[in-house]
């Protein structure tokens, strides 16, 4: 038997609650697009064998699967391609759940998205990026519950909204040459040092998301999604910012914004701590965008820009004897 996964790759559009006044925290919005992809082949062997770039990670989410459900290791597993780490694409979640992924069907164990992804380590604060494996599209999770005298957090976000975003909408995906953002334990510390949302700013949030975001979606308004996710960035950005030096992580991430919105881009921002920002479009304007944002990068720092379209369906997983 063979098994073969693909992912989606995940644009973090903003946490929504940090305040905490509810007992309940983070809570999120992402979406899921095509490019760039986990890709790896996982089959039965003799032995175990890893292949492919990143082999210590590789073994970590491994040895988490196997000291989960007790199964031999008699596999190969072949990484064939990953997503760049720590550039706010989700690489961590999606390696994750494709390696959990992989070998639950090898080894015929059932059990549901969130199990696997609790059992590898993910959906710490949201469960945006499990959510986009599992069924694409745009999404909004409701945070974890929280006890705010302990401080104990609760297992997993429960998905409360998704919706397949239009097919004709495009992302002009921009990854400066900068340093990465935060990740691990840098995030961790990050996190305990970000100040309390002010709940002003956790109710302009949720009314964009409620009266804006997600009417705009259903509408297929792309001018209407995009200014309120630009609207959402900065306003999540502006409580991020004593921990990642401004609303955006960068001075390069705030210019190469305004940049693609003056372009034509509907709308833009950060996805996760940076350093990718995207804008969007429509299709039939995204190739003179990125032409645009591949010269501003060589003026500036250098860097990638690429197109990527929605992905509504998640991770492709194909199992072959």
């Amino acid at each position: 038997m063979k098994v073969y996964v693909k992912t989606p790759a995940r644009l973090h559009l903003g946490l929504i609650d940090m305040n905490r006044e509810l007992s309940r925290v983070f809570g999120g919005l992402g979406v899921g697009i095509n490019y760039p992809n986990v890709i790896l082949e996982a089959s039965q062997s003799e032995k175990m064998k890893i292949i492919g770039e990143h082999k210590e990670l590789t073994e970590k989410y491994v040895k988490r699967f196997l000291g989960k459900y007790g199964i031999n290791n008699n596999f190969c597993l072949k990484v064939r391609k990953l997503i760049p780490e720590h550039s706010g694409l989700g690489s961590g979640t999606q390696f994750a759940l494709a390696v959990a992924k992989a070998l639950a069907k090898l080894y015929n164990i059932e059990g549901s998205i969130q199990e696997l992804s609790l059992a590898m380590g993910r959906g710490k604060r949201t469960g945006v990026g499990t959510a986009i494996f599992d069924q694409g599209g745009f999404v909004v999770d409701g945070g974890k519950t929280i006890d705010n005298k302990s401080g104990r957090i609760g297992k997993f976000s429960p998905l409360i909204f998704r919706r397949s975003v239009p097919v004709d909408w495009r992302f002009v995906v921009v990854i400066p040459d900068i340093k990465k953002g935060f990740a691990n334990s840098k995030e961790s510390v990050a996190f305990q040092e970000v100040p309390v949302m002010r709940s002003e700013d956790v109710g302009i949030i949720c009314r964009l998301i409620m009266m804006k975001l997600l009417p705009s979606l259903i509408e297929k308004n792309i001018k209407g999604f995009g200014e309120a996710i630009t609207k959402i960035q900065i306003t999540v950005g502006k409580s991020f910012s004593s921990v990642q030096g401004g609303i955006f992580s960068s001075p390069i991430v705030e210019e190469g914004i305004e940049y693609l919105i003056k372009m034509g881009s509907y709308g833009g921002g950060q996805s996760s701590w940076g350093p990718t920002f995207y804008g969007l479009t429509k299709n039939s304007e995204a190739q003179k965008i990125k032409s645009k944002m591949i010269e501003f990068l060589e003026n500036k720092t250098g860097g990638i820009v690429f197109i990527a379209e929605p992905n509504n369906k998640g991770a492709y997983i194909r199992v072959t004897n």
